[in-house]
């Protein structure tokens, strides 16, 4: 019951984070890029501490497929936004969920470990406006 109501709350405090459908991509404070077709790797500090990527050269590094990175170059800006990389191992139904703290600009993301006894990597990527700080909460 709780992890539900704190779900709903997440899914409330996230409508802010995003820009209108008529803004620009580059007035947006977080994007959740879509990794499903993408060949990722496995870091195993990836979710303790995010891997930040905060230029081409750095994507290149943390990303040698070059058909990855010319994706993720399409998605984000790096002169406004930077990338956060997390990647871990777990139950099946393991959640991360990014919520915004509405007194000030800053990200929290809400991390719900899963039930279930399956063991499945988890790969999420997120494009967050350079001036955001960020926390993560286990």
């Amino acid at each position: 019951m709780t992890a539900r109501l704190l779900g709903l709350a997440v899914c409330g405090l996230l409508l802010p984070l995003t820009a209108g459908a008529d803004d620009t991509k580059d007035r947006q404070v977080l994007k959740n890029i879509d990794v499903k077709d993408l060949k990722l790797t496995q870091v195993r500090a990836a979710f303790t501490k995010p891997i930040e990527i905060t230029s081409a050269e750095e994507l290149a590094k943390a990303f040698p497929d070059k058909e990855v990175q010319e994706r993720l170059k399409k998605e984000v800006n790096f002169g406004t936004h930077r990338l956060l990389y997390f990647a871990w191992s777990g139950s099946g139904q393991d959640r991360l969920d990014p919520a915004i703290d509405g007194s000030k600009p800053e990200v929290l993301f809400v991390f719900t470990p899963g039930r279930t006894r399956d063991y499945r990597a988890h790969f999420h990527l997120f494009a967050l406006r350079k001036n955001v700080p960020f926390k993560l909460n286990r």
